[in-house]
């Protein structure tokens, strides 16, 4: 116990740089599943920030199965000019219940933490938007290059908190933790460079 301190509650909330990896980098339409590239995350927390933090990840772009669904990111077709823009919403929930905040929970996989100036893999998924379809055409296109990056919906990460998993969440026999002091005031603020893809015949 005891990585955060109560002397932490009123500090301006750290930043995290995110470096987003597509492999591989080009896509070619009707080779099957194992053909659709990977999107991965890493991110790092500020060397500024005087101790870990613990995010819940849930409703960020760390959650990739649902953040490329949502509007946590934007994508553009960077072969036209000027380049189109490509709405990625398909749904705005879904809306769940109140997270379990215990070791050994099906939640437990959402709190994730960050140390400063220490580079951690957050999340991999398939980036498998690039098969989607509208009216029976594919949506993005062979022959063209796209450019996917942080949404301002998505630069946002609102409920963490100082400390490590071992500060925030319960133990599987213990009693309620009381979080209250280390809690996040602010939103921390994702920096992410753009990063590009291509569609191939």
């Amino acid at each position: 116990m005891g990585t955060a301190s109560f002397a932490t509650m009123n500090l301006t909330p750290p930043s995290i740089s995110v470096v987003p990896t597509i492999s591989p980098p080009t896509y070619k339409r009707g080779r099957g599943e194992n053909s659709i590239p990977i999107l991965s995350l890493k991110a790092t927390l500020s060397p500024y920030a005087p101790s870990p933090v613990t995010i819940q990840s849930w409703a960020t772009i760390f959650n990739l199965g649902l953040a490329l669904k949502r509007r946590n990111f934007t994508a553009q077709d960077i072969s036209q000019d000027p380049p189109v823009d490509i709405n990625l919403e398909i749904t705005k929930g879904p809306k769940r219940p109140g997270f379990q905040r215990k070791k050994g929970s099906d939640d437990e996989k959402y709190y994730v933490t960050l140390y400063p100036a220490q580079e951690t893999a957050v999340a991999e998924h398939p980036l498998n938007i690039v098969e989607r379809t509208k009216d029976g055409i594919p949506t993005f296109q062979a022959g063209h290059t796209y450019k996917l990056a942080l949404s301002d919906e998505g630069k946002n990460v609102r409920t963490w908190w100082w400390g490590t998993t071992d500060d925030i969440l319960d133990e599987v026999d213990g009693p309620p933790k009381d979080v209250a002091g280390i809690e996040g005031r602010g939103n921390i603020i994702l920096l992410m460079e753009p990063v590009t893809f291509e569609v191939v015949e």
